[in-house]
C-alpha cells in the first residue's frame, strides 16, 4: 500500500509505518503475549479495566504490535517497561525509537523513526459527521494552509475527515495536543484565532494509502521520498520482529 509524494533534502530514510487488522491479527498477537510477556503491568490492568470487552481487545492488540514494531526497531531491552505521557498526550518509551499510533475501531496504524518524532491519524472513511458549515471549511483551510496540496471540500463528509487526521497527525508529532494546534490555526476561538491562517508550520504532512474504509496521515519534520505502509502480519512474527 504505497504513497508517493516529494520530500525534503535529507529527510530520514528510516520510517517505517504499519497498517495493523486487529481482527486478523489478535490471535498471533495474544499468542506472542502469553510466549514473550512484552506489555507492562499497567498495560495489563489499563486493558482489564476496560467495561467494553471488544474495546479492550483492540486497544491490547494495538499495544501488543506497538511493542512489536519498536522491538522490530531497536532491541528487546524495552519489554514489559511503562509507556510515558507527554504533556499534550502522546506517548513515549524511554530509549526507544520515536513513535507514534492511531487506532480506530478494528484498525491500527504504528509508525516508527530512530531520527525524529512522526506523528499518524487514522479514520473510518464513511462516518456521517455533524457540524457547522463555518467549522467544516475552518478544519479544511487549517489543513491547506499546513501544506496539503489537494483540494478539498467542506461539503463532503470524506474530505472533511481527510482534513482532520492531517490536523491529529500534524498535533502528535509537534506534541501540543489537538486543542491546542486548533486554536492556533484557527479551528476553534472565534475570530481571535483568525491570525494563524498567516503562521508559519514546520511539518510535512502526508495522506497514507491505507485501503478503502480508511484513511490516514503523517506528519514530521522531515519526511522521505516515498513511504510505504507495511500490512503487519498475521502469520510468522518471528521473521517479522527480526526484520527478514
Amino acid at each position: 500500500m504505497p504513497a508517493h509524494n516529494e520530500g525534503r533534502d535529507k529527510a530520514p530514510n528510516d520510517l517505517e509505518v504499519f497498517f495493523v487488522d486487529l481482527v486478523k491479527s489478535a490471535a498471533l498477537l495474544e499468542a506472542e503475549e502469553e510466549a514473550t510477556p512484552r506489555l507492562s503491568a499497567s498495560d495489563d490492568e489499563r486493558a482489564s479495566a476496560m467495561a467494553d470487552r471488544e474495546a479492550a481487545r483492540h486497544w491490547r492488540a494495538t499495544r501488543i504490535a506497538t511493542r512489536i514494531v519498536l522491538e522490530r526497531a531497536g532491541g528487546d531491552a524495552f519489554r514489559r517497561l511503562n509507556f510515558e505521557i507527554e504533556t499534550g498526550g502522546r506517548p513515549r518509551l524511554a530509549g526507544a525509537p520515536h513513535f507514534n499510533v492511531s487506532h480506530t475501531g478494528e484498525a491500527a496504524l504504528i509508525v516508527v523513526s530512530k531520527e525524529m518524532q512522526p506523528g499518524v491519524d487514522l479514520e473510518r472513511r464513511e462516518r456521517r459527521l455533524r457540524m457547522s458549515d463555518e467549522r467544516r471549511q475552518r478544519i479544511i483551510s487549517a489543513a491547506q494552509r499546513m501544506g496539503a496540496r489537494q483540494a478539498l471540500s467542506p461539503a463532503s463528509d470524506t474530505d472533511v475527515i481527510v482534513a482532520w487526521v492531517r490536523l491529529e497527525a500534524a498535533a502528535k508529532a509537534l506534541g501540543s495536543g489537538i486543542g491546542r494546534l486548533l486554536t492556533e490555526h484557527g479551528v476553534v476561538g472565534g475570530s481571535r484565532a483568525v491570525h494563524a491562517q498567516d503562521s508559519e508550520f514546520d511539518l510535512q504532512i502526508r495522506d497514507l494509502v491505507v485501503g478503502d474504509q480508511f484513511v490516514a496521515a503523517v506528519a514530521a519534520q522531515r519526511l522521505p521520498e516515498r513511504i510505504d505502509v507495511t500490512l503487519f502480519p498475521a502469520d510468522n512474527l518471528g521473521g517479522f520482529i527480526s526484520g527478514k
